[in-house]
């Protein structure tokens, strides 16, 4: 990992400067999302840690219709922040709602979170996707659909990450953006970690992206042709 910080140093270190910018420009903004949490079903609020990053690559146009894909859901909590604020968004909301094979998740109640998801989102309108993110994925391709901001926050094994983020870039609209949660971080219980993955992805497509933002998240841009 350290290497990896050092080969993108330039990218780190100005990502860092970006994150302290948008923890002051979205600091109230989350204050007052947070306050229309009470009446959800939230065991956790993981999100918020993105809030202020996820909110500066956003559309600023809160009437902007675009296509909206996140692979990983959990409970719904970033979720509902997209239906909430953008009502014009066209939203494929992706998650496997099971426990995966060989997982450290193996405790959670996944019955449980989806009903959570249901719950917490059931007066908004979007398309909901249970099944494997990458057989889900290319589904959505040969259906020729194209999404301009993709968030994946799924699987965190560097084997899977690898094969979304491929997966993620084939239906990346020009000019669209991927955003990668918690990939430097290093887990004895993984065989290729989080951020092996990703750096096996960003050698593999580097003529055809550009690093927005890299720290503990990193968010790339597909170049237009």
């Amino acid at each position: 990992m350290f290497f990896l910080k050092i080969k993108y140093f330039f990218h780190f270190y100005k990502s860092k400067l970006l994150k302290k910018k948008s923890k002051k420009i979205y600091k109230d903004k989350k204050l007052k999302f947070e306050n229309n949490l009470s009446n959800k079903k939230f065991s956790n609020r993981w999100f918020l840690n993105n809030f202020e990053l996820f909110n500066f690559f956003l559309p600023k146009n809160k009437n902007k219709n675009f296509n909206y894909l996140e692979v990983g859901c959990f409970e719904g909590l970033s979720s509902f922040y997209i239906l909430s604020e953008y009502k014009n968004v066209n939203a494929f909301l992706l998650d496997i709602w099971s426990t995966p094979k060989n997982s450290e998740l193996s405790q959670i109640n996944f019955e449980l979170i989806e009903s959570n998801f249901d719950k917490n989102l059931f007066e908004f309108n979007f398309v909901k996707m249970k099944g494997d993110s990458v057989s889900s994925m290319k589904k959505l391709y040969n259906q020729k659909k194209c999404f301009d901001f993709i968030y994946i926050d799924g699987s965190h094994n560097g084997e899977d990450i690898l094969s979304d983020a491929i997966e993620a870039f084939k239906i990346l609209k020009d000019d669209g953006l991927i955003f990668f949660d918690d990939f430097l971080q290093h887990d004895e219980n993984r065989n290729i970690q989080s951020y092996q993955g990703i750096e096996k992805f960003l050698s593999l497509y580097s003529d055809y992206l550009k690093i927005e933002y890299f720290q503990n998240n990193l968010v790339v841009r597909k170049k237009t042709n």
